[in-house]
């Protein structure tokens, strides 16, 4: 006769080792997962930020740069200056272009005979452009800085090769825009 052990203690065992299993598991979900935050946190109130200011001063902003009356073909150019002055917090890349032009009369048009050289005259004389006024568009004046000042010169001819009799009385006017872009 073999003695097996009661009948209801493998199922007690069997009982007894899950319930430990069940409470191990317990514990080690707890210890894991035991949802405890920690946070700890400081400020810095004064704090500002202010944005910087770019901008440009044109010695002749809304003022004639050449007065061209009288100006006849193979006689003497009419100049004019003006002076770009760089203001704000930061240095800008300047272009210089041609808003727009007015002839009258409009055909054959008087900016198709007129020469315009556009020199900056800071240091020695650099020749920017020099073109018919009707094919000038568009040109570069390079980097002004923060109360950094260009100097730049406008000359405007009349070459005797372009002499139209029908020009005669005509008149022109040129609009020019100064344009800058924040580096």
């Amino acid at each position: 006769m073999s003695h097996k052990g009661a009948p209801g203690t493998k199922v007690k065992k069997a009982f007894l080792t899950l319930v430990v299993l069940a409470l191990l598991a317990v514990a080690l979900q707890s210890l894991v997962f035991s949802g405890a935050n920690f946070t700890s946190s400081s400020g810095n109130p004064g704090n500002t930020f202010t944005a910087g200011t770019f901008g440009h001063t044109n010695s002749k902003d809304g003022v004639l740069v050449i007065d061209a009356a009288g100006l006849w073909p193979g006689g003497s150019a009419k100049t004019g200056t003006l002076t770009i002055t760089g203001t704000g917090d930061f240095s800008g890349a300047y272009t210089l272009t041609k808003a727009g032009v007015v002839d009258a009369p409009a055909a054959p048009g008087l900016s198709n005979a007129l020469t315009l050289r556009i020199e900056d005259i800071t240091g020695a004389p650099q020749t920017l452009s020099n073109t018919t006024v009707a094919g000038f568009t568009t040109v570069s004046l390079g980097t002004i800085a923060p109360g950094a000042s260009r100097q730049y010169r406008f000359t405007l001819t009349y070459p005797t090769a372009a002499a139209d009799t029908a020009l005669q009385g005509a008149s022109m006017t040129l609009h020019l825009q100064f344009t800058g872009v924040a580096q």
